[in-house]
């Protein structure tokens, strides 16, 4: 009998922090996305970073966002994130960040174009965006099959 009571407390506080631990998936991906424009930013980066490594779609459109954020850190990772991810979305963004001044986002999008189109033009924004006026109606047809 007294070793239920100890049980009790125990219970009771695992049922009273549960519903603050447990969160859908859908939720934890929505703070994720959220998080990508804390002021805090060891929290934007380990969102960035997170979403990079779920590879959820759902995830691009926020990615893709901060392809323009201020911190060029941010929009490193993100670019590297979109490589992850794969979707056929963020082709076009991660051409026009070709321009950025920063030598590595430049690098980072170049590698992530290569790992979505399968083209490697390096890091040349001309060559990219003549590409895309040719192919881009192609993959996006075939991107929307695909799902």
């Amino acid at each position: 009998m007294i070793r239920r009571l100890r049980i009790i407390p125990i219970l009771l506080i695992f049922l009273l922090f549960l519903p603050s631990v447990v969160y859908s998936q859908s939720d934890q991906l929505e703070r994720l996305i959220q998080n990508l424009n804390s002021e805090y930013r060891d929290l934007r980066m380990s969102a960035v970073w997170t979403l990079g490594k779920v590879k959820d779609r759902r995830a691009v459109e926020g990615l893709i966002a901060a392809l323009n954020h201020k911190d060029s850190n941010v929009r490193e990772k993100a670019a590297e994130a979109l490589g992850e991810v794969k979707d056929p979305k963020s082709v076009e963004p991660l051409i026009a960040i070709l321009k950025d001044k920063e030598e590595t986002i430049r690098e980072v999008a170049a590698k992530a174009l290569e790992k979505i189109t399968g083209k490697d033009f390096g890091q040349d924004y001309d060559k990219w965006q003549k590409w895309w006026v040719q192919n881009k109606e192609n993959i996006r047809k075939d991107s929307r099959t695909a799902n």
